[in-house]
Order: structure tokens, then sequence, then C-alpha cells
């Protein structure tokens, strides 16, 4: 479903500009634990082999952690022991993380604004960002300040039936549960 999500939504909707270009080559690794100590370990094995890697051959990669981290206030705790350890590993300046969660929230808005679902997903999943690619991608495009508000307008305006008929699958996704 990760695949689908990435490609409906975040390619089809034109939220992130950057995705087609990578997409047939993004590693998409999904950890079937349910023990988050496990999944850690897994997310910093991906880290280590996305640096690694040669950029040609794994330019960018999602980390899904679909049996742990239901909870947007336990997944934001972990994330930020996953940006630490990105930080221990030697990897600040190399390597970043976006954040994806089917309860995603951006403070200061209203917990029924259509504006989180720029970043809901069908599940927990870390986005592992070359910062070269990024700013290279950056310098391609022109404003890119103003990706993150014309996403957010795109999603009010695409409302929750919009989202549903680029994606009917979410329906069936966690993105929809209204407990947070």
């Amino acid at each position: 479903m990760t695949r689908e999500w990435v490609k409906q939504l975040v390619i089809g909707e034109g939220l992130c500009p950057f995705a087609h270009p990578v997409f047939s080559t993004m590693l998409i690794e999904v950890s079937a634990s349910d023990d988050l100590e496990t999944v850690t370990a897994e997310f910093m094995t991906l880290l280590q082999h996305v640096a690694e890697a040669d950029p040609e051959h794994i330019p960018t990669a999602l980390f899904v952690s679909p049996n742990v981290l239901d909870s947007f206030d336990e997944f934001w705790n972990w994330v930020e022991i996953c940006d630490n350890l990105l930080f221990q590993m030697g990897y600040e300046g190399l390597l970043q993380l976006a954040t994806f969660h089917p309860h995603y929230l951006f403070d200061g808005e209203d917990d029924d604004d259509m504006s989180h679902f720029t970043n809901r997903a069908p599940f927990p999943t870390l986005h592992i960002i070359r910062e070269a690619e990024m700013e290279e991608a950056l310098a391609s495009i022109s404003k890119p300040e103003r990706i993150p508000e014309r996403n957010r307008q795109h999603m009010r305006r695409l409302g929750r039936e919009g989202l549903l008929k680029a994606m009917p699958a979410l329906a069936k996704s966690r993105v929809f549960d209204d407990h947070h």
C-alpha cells in the first residue's frame, strides 16, 4: 500500500515534485516486527545501507513500520531517537529524515484540517533523504519554499472525498481512523 500511496498521492497529486524521477529506484523497506527495539535496529541497518550505497542505485528510501507506533505522540518520540541515531552514526549532513504517520498532526492546525493529510501515510513511515540530492532538486525548481503551503491548500481543496477518489484504498487504512 505504501508504493501505491507514493504513486497515487505523493506523485499523482503533485505533493513532492522530486518523487517521480526516483520512484522506480526508491527502496521501500517494511518491518514485520511488533517490537520497537527490533524496528529501531532495522531502521539503523537501512540507514547505514542507504548511506553506503551508490546514490544512483538507492537515491532514497522509505522505512515503514506498520506494527508499532500507532500513536502519533509515540511515533514523534521515536523520530527524535532516530534523528539522534542518525547524528551518532555520523550521517548528519549526508542524510535527513522526513516523517509520515496515519494520524499526523501539524502544530497550530485544527485536528480535522485536511492539511495534515500532506504527511499522513497508511503506516508510520520515515523517509531517508540524501541531502545533496535534495539541495540539487530544490535548486531545479522555482520557489521551493512554497511547496508545503501549496500542498496544504491542495489538500484542503481536495477534501476527504477527493482524497478517497485519488486513492480508494485509504478508506481501509488507519489514515481515516478518527482516534489519535
